[in-house]
């Protein structure tokens, strides 16, 4: 149809030709969605407020050959809590990073959209960065991307307890016989541990989760190399966050 609706979160705005801006949507019916805001760099632009970054609004869109256009643009929640603190406006652009290089284009992932929904009013209390690791955690879950946390993806030995090795060559944790000279990301024992919970533990009580700086930089740093690896994309807000976590 030429005219269709989307419930949808702003996952990727970017500038594009004078006063407009091209704009990566996730909706819940239709999942990934791009888009041109015509007109929205415009002072008086009446669209400005819900085609910005982050932003939570029911769309009417126009079909296009290549791109859609937005007609409408009716917020529901802005997130201004996301904008009011550095280190939360790096953790919600690393998830909106996330879910835009791991989907495909309109190819509807309605759990997905929840699960993003959900971290984005989480951060306005959670620690950003644990919301960060949780939320890729569990995303990478719900497509099928994460390995198993818990035993080597070469051999099956058990891991709990040991160290590990992260490799996306494997496709997984290797233990220490199996790595040989493969490029690998360590894994201490204590970040498995923590990685188990922020992927199993209720959202509710995430906020009661603690980590100290090195079981941070461990954890995040191996999500972001086996990430890029995966889906050989640089994801550059998580970089620009590595200068915060060490």
């Amino acid at each position: 149809m030429p005219v269709y609706s989307a419930d949808a979160i702003v996952i990727r705005s970017r500038e594009y030709g004078e006063s407009d801006r091209l704009i990566t949507l996730f909706s819940r019916e239709k999942g990934k969605i791009e888009a041109v805001a015509k007109g929205v760099r415009k002072p008086k632009s009446t669209q400005r407020g819900g085609t910005q970054l982050f932003t939570y609004a029911d769309f009417l869109l126009y079909r296009g050959k290549t791109l859609d256009t937005v007609s409408q643009a009716q917020p529901k929640e802005n997130f201004i809590h996301l904008w009011d603190d550095f280190d939360r406006t790096i953790a919600a652009s690393g998830i909106t990073e996330l879910l835009d290089v791991s989907t495909i284009k309109e190819q509807p992932e309605p759990e997905a959209f929840t699960l993003t929904l959900s971290f984005l009013f989480l951060l306005k209390h959670l620690d950003p960065y644990i919301a960060q690791a949780s939320y890729s955690l569990r995303l990478m879950h719900l497509l099928g991307y994460l390995p198993a946390l818990d035993r080597c993806a070469e051999c099956g030995r058990d891991l709990k307890g040991e160290q590990a090795f992260l490799s996306a060559e494997a496709g997984g944790l290797l233990c220490a016989a199996c790595k040989n000279n493969r490029p690998v990301k360590t894994l201490n024992p204590g970040s498995l541990a923590i990685m188990g919970q922020l992927l199993g533990a209720e959202l509710k009580i995430l906020d009661r989760l603690r980590w100290n700086k090195k079981t941070k930089e461990e954890i995040l740093g191996c999500l972001c190399i086996y990430c890029e690896e995966k889906f050989e994309r640089k994801l550059q807000a998580w970089r620009q966050g590595s200068e915060l976590w060490t």
